[in-house]
């Protein structure tokens, strides 16, 4: 699915009221001056980004610059949705100039029905079903240290397992949904609770793939037009593809999923079988020692035999089609229209 995108749209108004952002130097000269951004309201409140862009010379702005996540301001979640950037672009953009009073030419809507206009930035979602919500986690914690793409080994912030996090070109992230439905930005708005949502999150894996200018252009997508949404999928797996993983994962280890991250491969290799005497310096491994008392685990002790009927290759869950959109999201009025483009 399609989530946050960053586009500037050809559209003629009078400039949005928002203030200006400048910069002045030491001469008390402006060097450089932008219009500051300002929020467009959606559906259950979910807000995006606008601000007015370019001049005309006639007292008016060119363009319309959005940047925001158009599946939660026209839905008010984001937990499934379109893969049609095109028409999500649109109807934000029809909910936004009647919330401004503005109109469009008929051109102007042409353009933009026809998803004429410059894409800036683009995050493309999918959800993969685990076992449980335990499983999510299990892979996450394993991903950290049994994965790697070209930046190198993932960075871990929260329960966000991150891959060329600071990147000008693109990035993968992966998440727990149903872990982050819980939190204060991804929570779901009232009305939209107790409709099967919840249920349908809870054992999904979100990975998540963010596309720069640069990148999308290395794949001709220089309009909204080129990222057809037939493409969508492909170039989401193109990326995941990049992510080189060892061979098998345990799930659904209870204790792991306790575990502070510090302990959780000190854990892992005592399961394995190794000699973490041999691997850690004597203070590090007494310290961790006491610390994994703490969850009934003594690794003075052999482990058990480890479990076998939980493991499998970890490039089977990736490598696994999405979760498919419930027909009852459907059937409720909790997608964009144009997902059934896809069915």
């Amino acid at each position: 699915m399609i989530d946050w995108v960053r586009v500037t749209l050809p559209f003629i108004h009078r400039p949005l009221d928002t203030g200006e952002v400048f910069s002045m130097d030491e001469n008390g000269e402006i060097e450089w001056r932008t219009p500051k951004r300002k929020h467009a309201v959606g559906s259950y409140e979910k807000r995006i980004s606008i601000k007015s862009d370019g001049a005309d010379g006639q007292g008016n702005a060119t363009h319309l610059w959005i940047s925001g996540n158009p599946s939660k301001f026209l839905q008010g979640h984001n937990v499934f949705g379109s893969d049609d950037i095109v028409s999500l672009v649109y109807d934000t953009f029809l909910v936004i100039i009647r919330q401004l009073n503005l109109t469009a030419n008929d051109l102007e809507h042409q353009v933009l029905r026809n998803g004429l206009y410059p894409l800036g930035m683009v995050d493309i979602n999918y959800s993969f079903e685990l076992p449980s919500r335990d499983d999510v986690l299990a892979f996450i914690r394993a991903m950290e240290f049994k994965a790697k793409t070209r930046h190198g080994r993932p960075s871990k912030k929260g329960g966000t397992l991150y891959f060329g996090k600071t990147s000008e070109r693109w990035a993968l992230k992966m998440y727990c949904k149903a872990e982050e439905i819980r939190t204060n930005t991804g929570q779901l708005p009232e009305p939209l609770t107790n409709k099967g949502i919840e249920d349908w999150a809870e054992n999904k894996l979100r990975v998540e793939l963010r596309l720069f200018r640069k990148e999308l252009e290395k794949h001709h997508i220089q309009y909204a037009k080129d990222l057809n949404p037939n493409y969508v999928r492909d170039l989401f797996n193109n990326y995941l593809g990049k992510i080189e993983m060892t061979d098998q994962i345990r799930l659904t280890d209870s204790i792991t999923a306790k575990l502070p991250n510090k302990l959780v491969s000190t854990y892992t290799l005592w399961t394995e079988g190794h000699d973490l005497r041999s691997m850690m310096s004597k203070a590090t491994y007494f310290r961790h020692r006491k610390m994994l008392l703490n969850y009934g685990i003594n690794i003075d002790l052999r482990p058990c035999e480890p479990m076998t009927n939980n493991v499998i290759p970890m490039f089977r869950i990736l490598e696994a089609k999405p979760a498919e959109i419930p027909q009852w999201s459907f059937d409720k009025n909790l997608i964009h229209q144009s997902a059934r483009k896809a069915l």
